[in-house]
C-alpha cells in the first residue's frame, strides 16, 4: 500500500491498554481467526483485496496484498491483550508497534473504554506517535456482503503526530474511525475518512 488503508488506520487507532488482570488471556480466534478473508473497500479508488490469517500458538500473522504491495501484521497474545507489529518491507519499510491492540472479548461491554499509545516508523526517517481513546459503543446486527453478523462496534479517536525529515514542525492529525468485530469471524466492517471496508466472503 501505499500501505493498505485499513491496516494502517487500524494499527494507528486501535491499540488497547486496560488492566493487567483483564488482559491475563486473549483469544486470537475471536478477533483474528485463521482463514482467507476477502474485503471490499469503497471510497476513492474502490478495490477488493484478500487477507490471510495464519495462527501459531499464541500469535497470528495477517498478510494482505493491495495494488501489488504486501503488508504483514503479526499479532501476539500478551498479558496486556493483543500486541501488533506491522511491516511492509521494501522501500516503504513501515513498521508499527502497539502497546496492545484489543482487550479480550470477555471484557467488552457497551461503554467500556481505554486509552492506548502507538509508535510508527517509515522509510526515509519518518516517525509518528499516536494516542487513542477507544470505546465499545454497542453490540448490533450488521449486514455486509458476506452475511449478517452480531458484532461489536468500536469507535476510536486518535491524535497522531508525524515528524518529517528536515522539518522542525511536527504535523498533528486527528482520526476518527468505527470498526465492527464479530466474535469468531473478526473484522466485518470499518469506516474511516470516507472509506468503508466490508467483508465479502470467508474461506476457513
Amino acid at each position: 500500500m501505499r500501505v493498505p488503508t485499513h491496516r494502517l488506520i487500524l494499527s494507528v487507532t486501535l491499540a488497547a491498554l486496560a488492566s493487567p488482570a483483564a488482559h491475563a488471556a486473549c483469544a486470537l480466534k475471536d478477533v483474528f481467526p485463521s482463514g482467507v478473508y476477502t474485503y471490499r473497500m469503497s471510497g476513492p479508488g474502490p478495490t477488493t483485496y484478500t487477507t490471510t490469517n495464519a495462527a501459531k500458538s499464541n500469535s497470528v500473522t495477517s498478510t494482505t496484498t493491495v495494488a501489488g504491495t504486501t503488508t504483514s501484521m503479526t499479532w501476539a497474545c500478551t498479558a496486556k491483550g493483543l500486541t501488533g507489529t506491522m511491516s511492509t518491507g521494501g522501500k516503504d519499510n513501515l513498521t508499527t508497534t502497539s502497546s496492545a491492540f484489543l482487550p479480550p472479548l470477555n471484557v467488552w461491554r457497551p461503554g467500556y473504554s481505554w486509552k492506548s499509545d502507538q509508535n510508527v516508523k517509515m522509510g526515509g526517517g519518518i516517525t509518528a506517535k499516536s494516542t487513542s481513546v477507544n470505546k465499545i459503543v454497542t453490540r448490533e446486527a450488521v449486514k455486509v456482503p458476506a452475511g449478517t453478523f452480531t458484532a461489536w462496534r468500536l469507535d476510536t479517536t486518535s491524535t497522531m503526530t508525524m515528524t518529517l525529515p528536515g522539518s522542525s514542525a511536527p504535523k498533528t492529525t486527528t482520526i476518527k474511525s468505527s470498526v465492527w468485530y464479530a466474535p469468531g469471524t473478526g473484522m466485518i466492517r470499518s469506516e474511516n475518512s470516507g472509506v468503508t471496508i466490508e467483508l465479502v466472503k470467508v474461506k476457513r
